[in-house]
């Protein structure tokens, strides 16, 4: 009797890329063995070791419907069989299963190490999609006063769940904005945690003037993390966690019981796994009263939120907004008089901080007191000033332009968008 004592294979997660890997199956000499390789589809891996008339390898679609294997292969005079397989590259995440079998009639059997019925079925080996991480922009309280927004900026990079070792790949930003109508101020400078994304789960059941939520899911939350839904408290916030749900019945004055329930998973291979459902409970920091499935919304912001949602880690390096001075020309002659005729006011906000400058103008630089829409402005000293003249107004505008460098330091285990929130550094009058 003839023993086959063991098969090796590197498991790791792969990328999308193409990936070739070497198996070398161990046992006695002139032991006989058999594998298949089959992908989550259920088509088998083409093992072409035949040699075409001109001496080289025969090339088959790596994996198809039609069953194939590596069969009836003899060890060696060293005691090892040695080979490799091709997974192709893909469109969307992938599985394999690796089988290995002992040809009986031949007298071989696997090792009692192995398996007792001459079949060993590996762990299963994945392969996953690259991470995108996209970056875009948008405003959800000055939507209509804003130009088409600049287009999303994109990086690429290899999933967390195939290698979880830090990178470092730069995204450089450059998004120039600009409004259709009003005028906008620097609310405030952006920062890393002005990137926000959001995931979704289903409120399990119905709440009044309470302050927890059962939902359906609790992947990818942490504290801190922005909730939204019909019945919810604006501007809740996520201040607890809790996996399962309350018991009443197990539960007492002096401490809150949570069930974890149990569900079935079923694996790509239809084998059925017993796992803790995902769902939970999430306390907010504002009374609510909701219905049973309505859609949660949760909000995540910066580098943190990322972090814990999916494992995206990313920096935020020399972020700057700045705003573009308005320039324009008198269309009147001015005598020592505060009302300033100008060909356009688009762009000018009356405020102490919106400076006017020019040839003529007092070096004190007067401030704007009030606008007549695309008339004139009011300064807050008297001017004297010829028809025609360049004027400069800073401090407010209709174009602004944001610029970033962002070092990627981990790609998370799926894609992710993280929206720079404008409303938070641009205030549109």
């Amino acid at each position: 009797m003839k023993l086959i004592n063991n098969i090796s294979i590197e498991a790791q997660p792969m990328s999308s890329s193409a990936v070739t890997r070497q198996f070398t199956v161990e046992g006695d000499v002139g032991a006989i063995f058999s594998l298949t390789v089959t992908n989550e589809d259920g088509h088998f891996y083409n093992f072409s070791e035949e040699l075409d008339k001109e001496g080289a390898l025969v090339t088959a679609v790596a994996f198809a419907a039609a069953g194939a294997r590596l069969a009836s292969k003899t060890i060696g005079k060293d005691g090892v069989y040695a080979g490799e397989i091709t997974f192709p590259a893909i469109t969307d995440d992938d599985v394999y299963s690796i089988v290995l079998t002992a040809d009986s009639y031949s007298d071989t059997v696997l090792n009692p190490d192995l398996s007792n019925n001459n079949v060993y079925v590996l762990p299963l080996i994945y392969k996953y999609l690259d991470t995108t991480i996209t970056f875009s922009l948008s405003s959800a309280g000055s939507a209509s006063s804003y130009n088409t927004l600049p287009s999303n900026v994109t990086t690429t990079g290899i999933s967390s769940s195939v290698s979880n070792l830090n990178t470092s790949k730069n995204v450089i930003i450059s998004w120039p904005v600009t409004l259709s109508e009003s005028q906008f101020v620097i609310a405030k400078q952006p920062q890393a945690i002005d990137f926000q994304f959001t995931t979704t789960s289903t409120s399990k059941t119905a709440g009044s003037s309470t302050k927890t939520i059962e939902v359906a899911s609790l992947k990818g939350l942490s504290v801190g993390m922005g909730v939204a839904g019909t019945g919810v408290a604006s501007g809740s916030v996520i201040t607890s966690i809790t996996p399962g749900y309350f018991d009443s019945s197990k539960s007492s004055d002096l401490k809150d019981f949570y069930v974890v329930p149990k569900v079935i998973l079923t694996d790509e291979n239809g084998i059925e796994s017993i796992s803790d459902d995902e769902g939970g409970t999430i306390t907010i920091d504002k009374s609510s009263t909701y219905d049973a499935g309505i859609t949660v919304t949760f909000t995540g912001k910066g580098n943190t939120g990322a972090s814990n949602f999916n494992n995206t880690i990313f920096n935020v390096e020399n972020i700057l907004l700045t705003i573009d001075p308005v320039v324009t020309t008198t269309d009147a002659a001015v005598s020592s008089s505060t009302t300033i005729p100008l060909a356009s006011t688009n762009g000018i906000k009356a405020a102490d901080t919106v400076l006017m400058t020019g040839i003529g103008v007092t070096a004190a630089s007067p401030h704007v007191d009030a606008i007549s829409a695309g008339v004139n402005i009011t300064a807050s000293s008297a001017q004297t000033l010829e028809n025609g003249q360049t004027m400069t107004f800073t401090g407010s505008s209709r174009s602004a332009t944001i610029t970033a460098t962002i070092t990627i330091l981990k790609f998370g285990k799926d894609d992710i968008t993280l929206t720079l929130a404008l409303d938070n550094i641009l205030t549109v009058a």
